[in-house]
């Protein structure tokens, strides 16, 4: 049931490299596009998206390999198009229950279930199609499902013994440690937040898990519990501002479109975006309460000050509050059903899995190593914002 996947892959591929254009980019698309596609074309209880995903990967691999275009760039791009693309369908069966279903609680908790199990099956079918390649080959689609897993740690349950093993991989190897840390807990934040829509109760779970991992990581070793308690508060810190800001940009991006983002909850959105400082300095002293001595006297000192003068996450945070607070405006205090956000996990954390990515993690976060498709995912997601407003 995949051969016209497989021609369209191929064919793609193939004319892009005899014109000269085959790059990441453009890997990334033709993958992203066959899949999507393959999904969005089968009846419901038909998907069988491991191998879907594993069938995509092998043609698209095997269609570099044979051109000379196997690039470690180009390997990652392929699979992470196809994962995203079964990502992209099954959240849109998720929003289409958000806005259709009235019990919107409990309908959410199973469309995310089934979110988390086909992002697993995605993955699972990209490692199965690794078996096929040379040792080479094998190694760099293994480097793009560790970068995969890590883009989407929170959903798959992984966030906190990533975190915990990452932090603890950084004090072992004893090499700017702080710097190591910072970086860790706020790529770990901002993307654990990007997963979904913004929401105090996600700002104050995911804090939490990742200020936490990181305490008990140094005091488990009993080696460096200052350095990492002060760094990984300001890694927090630092996601959590990097996801106001992103909020704050999809709500300047919405434009006339303000009716659909309210649907999802804008009303609720500025409020969780005005208690965001607040929450801060709360999980900053919850953490304290449960950590060593010398972890929660550092915690309570930054919730001290981060109480008496405020600070650049709660500015910002301000700020993205008064573009929802505007755009409500617009409405004209229109009465809007509110769909309530899920916070629980959807898969157990596996100690292999978080072991794997927490060295990822530290690889990336010491410049050791780069995540394979950050460039060429910008360019795509450039692409398609400006494909949106036209």
């Amino acid at each position: 049931m995949f051969q016209e996947m497989k021609k369209q892959l191929t064919e793609n591929i193939n004319k892009a490299t005899e014109s000269g254009e085959l790059t990441a980019h453009q890997t990334y698309k033709i993958t992203h596009k066959a899949v999507l596609g393959t999904v969005q074309n089968l009846k419901d209880g038909t998907k069988d998206l491991r191998e879907i995903t594993k069938e995509a990967v092998n043609t698209s691999v095997n269609t570099l390999v044979e051109a000379g275009e196997a690039t470690q760039e180009k390997i990652s791009a392929a699979l992470h198009g196809a994962v995203d693309a079964i990502k992209q369908a099954e959240l849109q069966l998720m929003d289409g229950t958000k806005k259709d279903l009235s019990q919107a609680k409990k309908m959410l908790l199973e469309e995310e279930s089934k979110l988390a199990v086909g992002i697993n099956e995605a993955l699972e079918g990209a490692k199965e199609a690794a078996d096929n390649f040379s040792d080479e080959v094998k190694a760099d689609i293994g480097t793009a499902l560790s970068d995969t897993k890590l883009k989407s740690a929170e959903l798959l349950g992984l966030t906190k013994e990533t975190v915990k093993g990452a932090v603890r991989k950084a004090i072992e190897t004893g090499s700017d440690v702080e710097g190591t840390v910072e970086k860790v807990t706020r790529e770990a934040t901002a993307k654990a937040m990007q997963e979904a829509h913004f929401t105090a109760d996600r700002v104050r779970n995911i804090s939490e898990t990742v200020l936490s991992a990181a305490i008990e990581a140094a005091e488990e070793l009993g080696s460096h519990v200052s350095e990492t308690t002060n760094a990984a508060a300001e890694g927090v810190r630092q996601g959590l501002t990097d996801s106001v800001e992103f909020t704050h940009e999809s709500l300047n991006r919405v434009g006339d479109g303000v009716k659909e983002f309210a649907a999802d909850d804008l009303e609720q959105t500025k409020s969780d975006l005005e208690a965001v400082g607040g929450l801060f300095v709360e999980v900053l002293r919850k953490v304290a309460d449960k950590s060593g001595q010398a972890a929660s006297g550092i915690l309570h000192e930054l919730a001290d000050d981060a109480k008496k003068a405020g600070s650049s996450l709660q500015e910002k945070a301000l700020a993205a509050s008064r573009t929802a607070a505007n755009q409500l405006i617009e409405l004209g205090g229109e009465a809007l059903e509110k769909a309530e956000e899920v916070g629980g996990k959807a898969a157990h954390a596996l100690s292999e899995e978080a072991k794997e990515l927490s060295e990822r993690m530290v690889a990336i976060a010491k410049g050791a190593a780069t995540g394979m498709w950050e460039g060429a995912k910008a360019a795509f997601n450039k692409e398609t914002n400006k494909e949106d407003k036209s």
